[in-house]
């Protein structure tokens, strides 16, 4: 037999390739959604128009599949090279005289054409996808400036004026029931404006409010008591919109390093000096040393899998996840290193590459582990059933055995929960490298910026958690029922009279009690860590600018608006609040009735309670008026403080179906909406997603699993995508939220009972 063959090339090329594109597949799906949740506020607190949020979603690909290709080829490489081995055809290829530089033929050519479409991507693809995200933003800002308004929410962005509307239409730009506060600092006084309708009229730069049948009260800072009422049957505030700015930041061709490529960042360094120049060398050598780590690893990979004995598969995964984390450690020290001084640009990076060259070679050249010759996870976990069901005595597990209907169903659950296990592991660790990769150039910059970095990744592991048990659940399904196929179990336990919805009843029964941990995990831990990982994430991304706590918050609630100075985002029921303006209106909700200002208050069973002396502002007859307060709160049923807190990420279940409630926004109601059923859907997601995977699993025939693995996955795709659809045509007002949620899920669980009855039994 020839040293040197196509077809062993080809036969090897085929086993890794399946197993590559699974990893890549299933990684980039799920960081893409950790990439898309960065722009949710974006993509929910505005009303873009639709063609903006699929540039925007298109845009954030080159990114993630950039980093995602090489740990898929590692992967991959490790898989497909295991199954050929557990199979003994490794063996056979030694024995037919086929050495490992044969075999690496395949995956070293995997690596190069990985490699090169990885510097593509580098040199086109990320520098265009960060113009579009700068492009998409500033478009959806001059976007709102159109109509910066939304009815039910309070908007600050046009200076000196805060503006809510309780009623309008945002396409006609025609508002209804308007109140507005403008402070003029310059004059010392606040200006209260409450009118019947009102607009925006905007003409190149300029821009005013334009309001009918208004009533303006104006109060002197020096002295409160002196108060000025006035009603206007047409008012015309001119207002500064910073919309030529937009226009002109549009219009600029100069790039951010970001958006430049390899050439252009080469070019702009050269220009620069400094911490900017060493910042800009850094970017430039990332994107080379992301784009030649696919063949790294993929020699790494056919390097661990030719020191493992047949028993020895998991093993080898947790040697690919420790080399992941070791080299990009590597290289973030290395940036470290570099932005510091103690090195230069070069040899940090030199040091991930050098280093993996090296432990390359040794696994190469170097005889067997040791360790892989005398510790095997296979090899663990059969001498360990064998001394357990050796043994005389009554062990627990003999114990399940006997109250059960026996082995089969705590085989079934073991392997489930093992592989179960295995998957989130490893996916969370990916999923930490990548946002440590994003963030680390903030962070590296700062005074206690790993101290920092640590304490939001450990508050964003339940957010990672919860994002990736549905996917890691299909894996380990298909994983551990296809490990079963090819090991004839299935047929034997067919061949034995056992149908196979009997086989799958474990599973199912592990997927509800999964998804009701996952819901409670969601409701008891997600939403308090959420709030606390956004804050250090932007603690970082501001290079540790600590957050202003000192603004002002403004609030709605049935006939009142509430403007208080907030000291944290806490909904405990006795927090304190400061500078507390409490305006009520009439039943037509277009007149003030009267203002209670008080230095200090909080709200506490039922009622807002006033720390300090009240001052209470009377309208009556078109005028207002101070008078004397003695009154030391006022009856509330709810909260209205805890209402500052409005991103759905940070409400639980209850919090979320309040505030949807309560909502005067369309806008804002569907986005709450979608938010309530998603978390509703969290404890149904695990169960149906292994209803559509389950059948795929079950194949009877050996040589069928890879491509019954190709239409699980296809199905899968599938169902992320059509989620995202529905879900953003809900967000859009094209669906209802509640069909949004529900009909993917509807569908494709009607999909999978349809799978499951074409399985043969």
């Amino acid at each position: 037999m020839r040293r040197f063959s196509y077809l062993v090339s080809r036969y090897v090329f085929q086993a890794v390739l399946p197993y590559f594109v699974f990893t890549w597949v299933l990684l980039s799906v799920i960081l893409f959604v950790q990439q898309a949740g960065r722009y949710s506020d974006l993509l929910l607190s505005t009303a873009i128009p639709n063609y903006l949020a699929w540039q925007l979603t298109i845009a954030l690909i080159p990114n993630v599949i950039a980093f995602t290709s090489p740990i898929a080829v590692l992967v991959g490489v490790i898989i497909g090279l295991s199954r050929m081995q557990g199979d003994s055809e490794m063996v056979a290829l030694r024995a037919a005289g086929v050495g490992n530089l044969q075999i690496s033929v395949s995956v070293v050519l995997i690596g190069i054409l990985l490699s090169l479409f990885g510097f593509l991507v580098n040199l086109r693809g990320v520098p265009l996808a960060s113009q579009i995200v700068r492009r998409v933003a500033l478009q959806a800002a001059l976007h709102k400036l159109e109509s910066p308004v939304e009815p039910g929410i309070f908007n600050a962005e046009l200076a000196g004026f805060t503006i809510f509307v309780r009623n309008g239409n945002v396409g006609k730009g025609v508002w209804e029931n308007i109140f507005i506060y403008q402070e003029d600092k310059d004059n010392r006084q606040t200006r209260l404006i409450t009118a019947k309708e009102g607009r925006i009229d905007s003409k190149d730069d300029d821009s005013e409010i334009v309001l009918i049948q208004a009533s303006v009260t104006t109060f002197d800072k020096a002295k409160e008591e002196k108060i000025a009422t006035e009603s206007v049957e047409a008012l015309r505030l001119p207002v500064k919109t910073k919309r030529g700015d937009i226009v002109e930041k549009l219009s600029k061709t100069n790039r951010t390093p970001e958006e430049m490529g390899l050439s252009e960042l080469a070019h702009h360094a050269r220009i620069l000096s400094g911490s900017e120049r060493t910042d800009v060398e850094i970017l430039w050598q990332r994107r080379i040393l992301l784009s030649i780590t696919p063949l790294l690893f993929a020699l790494l990979g056919a390097a661990l899998v030719s020191k493992f004995n047949r028993g020895g598969r998991g093993f080898g995964i947790v040697l690919a996840l420790v080399s992941l984390v070791i080299y990009y450690l590597l290289a973030l020290l290395g940036e470290q290193l570099a932005r510091t001084g103690a090195i230069s640009v070069l040899v940090s990076g030199l040091i991930p590459f050098i280093s993996s060259l090296v432990v390359i070679a040794w696994l190469f050249i170097s005889q067997r582990f040791f360790i892989t010759r005398s510790i095997s996870f296979g090899t663990i976990f059969r001498k360990e059933a064998s001394n357990q069901f050796e043994a005389n005595k009554v062990s627990p597990k003999n114990t399940y055995i006997d109250l059960t209907t026996g082995i089969l169903d705590l085989d079934l659950v073991l392997n489930l929960i093992k592989n179960y296990l295995l998957t989130v592991a490893f996916l969370t660790s990916i999923f930490i490298v990548f946002t440590a990769f994003e963030l680390w150039k903030f962070a590296g910059t700062i005074d206690n910026g790993v101290t920092l970095l640590i304490s939001y990744l450990f508050y964003l592991l339940p957010y990672i958690y919860i994002q990736i048990a549905p996917s890691a659940l299909m894996v380990a399904t298909l994983a551990t029922y296809i490990i079963k196929s090819r090991q004839n179990e299935i047929v034997t336990w067919t061949a034995a009279g056992l149908s196979i919805y009997r086989l799958l009843l474990p599973c199912f029964l592990l997927m509800i009690i999964v998804g009701t941990i996952n819901f409670g995990i969601q409701e008891w831990a997600l939403t308090s860590a959420n709030r606390k990982q956004d804050a250090l994430r932007d603690q970082i991304r501001s290079r540790n600018k600590a957050v202003n706590d000192d603004g002002i918050n403004w609030v709605a609630n049935e006939n009142y608006i509430y403007s208080f100075k907030h000291p944290n985002t806490s909904d405990n029921e006795n927090t304190v609040v400061t500078a507390l303006s409490i305006f009520e209106f009439s039943s037509s909700s277009s007149n003030i009735k009267s203002l209670i200002k008080v230095d200090k208050a909080r709200w506490k069973q039922n009622q807002i309670e006033f720390l300090s002396p009240a001052k209470e502002f009377r309208w009556g007859k078109g005028k207002a008026v101070l008078h004397n307060n003695s009154v030391r709160g006022i009856p509330a049923v709810r909260n209205p403080f805890d209402r500052t807190i409005t991103k759905p990420s940070h409400l639980d279940l209850r919090e979320t179906y309040y505030r949807a409630e309560t909502s005067d926004s369309p806008d804002e109601l569907r986005t709450y909406l979608i938010s309530l059923y998603k978390k509703y859907a969290t404890a149904f997601l695990p169960f149906i997603i292994t209803l559509f995977t389950a059948p795929f699993a079950l194949s009877l025939s050996r040589k069928g699993n890879v491509l019954t693995l190709g239409y699980a996955v296809a199905i899968w795709l599938l169902f992320m995508g059509t989620s995202s659809v529905f879900e953003q045509l809900g967000t859009s007002g094209y669906l209802s939220p509640l069909l949004a949620v529900w009909a993917p899920l509807g569908i494709f669980t009607i999909l999978g009972i349809y799978l499951l009855t074409r399985i043969r039994t």
